[in-house]
Order: C-alpha cells, then structure tokens, then sequence
C-alpha cells in the first residue's frame, strides 16, 4: 500500500485531503506539527509527503532538510502544499522538493500529483 503523510495544520485541508486519499486506497497519516512530522516520516517511509510550510513552531523547511539528509528516505517525494509560492516559485530544485503546489489545490490537482509520484497497482479484474 502507498503511504501519504500530510503535514499540514489546516484541519478542514487535513480532512478534504485524507477523505480523497482514502478514497482511492492510500494510507494516510496526518500531522500538524513539524516535529511530529519527523518522527512519523522516519518510522512510516511513506512514498509521499504533502508538506505545508507555514506551521506552528517550526517551519516545513526542517521536514525538508530531515527528509533530504536521511538515505532512506532518498526515494520519498516531497510535495510542498503552500499559500505563498512566490516565495518558492522556480526554486524546487533549491528547495529540494519534488514539486510546489500553490493553494487552494483541487482534488483532481491533488490526486494527480499523489498519483504520479505514488502510483497505485492495478486492482485485480480492472485495467
């Protein structure tokens, strides 16, 4: 099963997030704290993080740097969910990010972009 963890402290955003998610078959594990958000991401390995940078006590960016800096999460995507892209805008690379969403984002944005970077197997008996 792919894993997602949403690091996010919208709760309405966590909600409309997960629900999709779990709609199509992902595992999903949400946190609005960066610090609890290193924790989970060493112990879950998940195949995405959905990343807010604005967040209580921390920035996204200590995610960022954990998550970069730690090989086995060398293959984890990181997806950077934000309100203030300018302040990334043309920097992914910089970042070390996979890609910048700017909000609001649809949730056929959303899915897409899980679906790319996480891609599900084919359920059995439909192609």
């Amino acid at each position: 099963m792919q894993r997602v963890l949403i690091v996010e402290d919208d709760d309405d955003l966590v909600e409309t997030y997960t629900d999709l998610l779990e709609t199509y078959h992902y595992s999903v594990t949400s946190t609005a704290k960066a610090t609890d958000a290193i924790t989970l991401v060493t112990r879950l390995r998940p195949n995405v993080v959905l990343l807010d940078l604005n967040l209580a006590g921390h920035s996204g960016a200590v995610v960022i740097n954990m998550v970069r800096g730690y090989q086995p999460l060398k293959d984890t995507k990181i997806v950077v969910v934000t309100g203030h892209p300018e302040l990334l805008q043309g920097k992914a690379d910089a970042a070390r990010v996979d890609l910048i969403l700017s909000k609001p984002v649809s949730n056929a944005q959303l899915l897409e972009t899980v679906q790319r970077f996480a891609p599900l197997p084919p359920v059995d008996g439909i192609h």
